[in-house]
């Protein structure tokens, strides 16, 4: 004979067990705080992003500055290839230098942060109604929360979704709530943020760092 299913919630799930005031006030902490993770997370790549195209343009400059200062002389028939490199690095900078501009990081982080804090004043609001307002009839508390409800709606109408890296990167950093979360996933989360985020922008300036290095002390030596 089996056994009948048991319809317990996960271990950090506790808040589908409870009425649906609890599941919303859930809902809205979440949210708010993966949208903040979601405004965290562009800023650091509009910040690394900039730094990258600035090395990336002095790099271009100085490989520019080794023939003219014959401190790179290349052979008569390695000197076409070392002009045609130079021209096709300088197109590969302008064609990078246009896509992360258009990918207007720093104005879509603005607006996670808005749309945080709009879902922040909600959660506030609902917090002090479940405090203070404790003889509110049934008929009350569903008329509160679907009022709730409909303006949280509203406001993630207004505002792009965030990406799937911003929630896992905000359960990892709440495994304490997220208890059903195994013990190897934190460290899975940054090793995947930091691939995201950084590793291509520090490969792209430290790979031609080594090549220029390589070039001079070649020459020098």
């Amino acid at each position: 004979m089996k056994k009948p299913k048991s319809f317990e919630k996960p271990e950090g799930k506790e808040h589908l067990d409870k009425d649906f005031l609890e599941e919303l006030k859930h809902k809205l902490w979440s949210t708010k705080g993966i949208r903040f993770y979601a405004s965290d997370r562009l800023k650091k790549i509009s910040k690394i992003s900039n730094i990258c195209t600035s090395v990336l343009s002095v790099y271009l400059i100085i490989f520019g500055l080794l023939s003219v200062y014959n401190i790179y002389n290349p052979s008569e028939q390695h000197e076409n290839l070392f002009a045609f490199s130079m021209t096709a690095i300088s197109i590969i900078l302008l064609i990078f230098s246009v896509f992360e501009n258009s990918q207007n990081y720093l104005v879509k982080a603005e607006k996670f942060h808005d749309c945080s804090l709009d879902i922040a004043d909600l959660y506030n609001e609902l917090q002090n109604f479940k405090t203070y307002d404790t003889k509110s009839s049934d008929k009350e508390k569903m008329e509160y929360c679907n009022d709730i409800q409909s303006r949280y709606q509203n406001i993630l109408r207004r505002y792009e979704n965030h990406d799937q890296l911003d929630r896992q990167k905000f359960r990892a950093d709440n495994m304490d709530y997220y208890k059903y979360l195994k013990w190897d996933y934190w460290w899975r989360i940054q090793i995947i943020y930091f691939y995201k985020t950084k590793l291509i922008y520090l490969l792209a300036m430290i790979i031609p760092g080594l090549i220029l290095g390589y070039l001079i002390i070649k020459n020098v030596a």
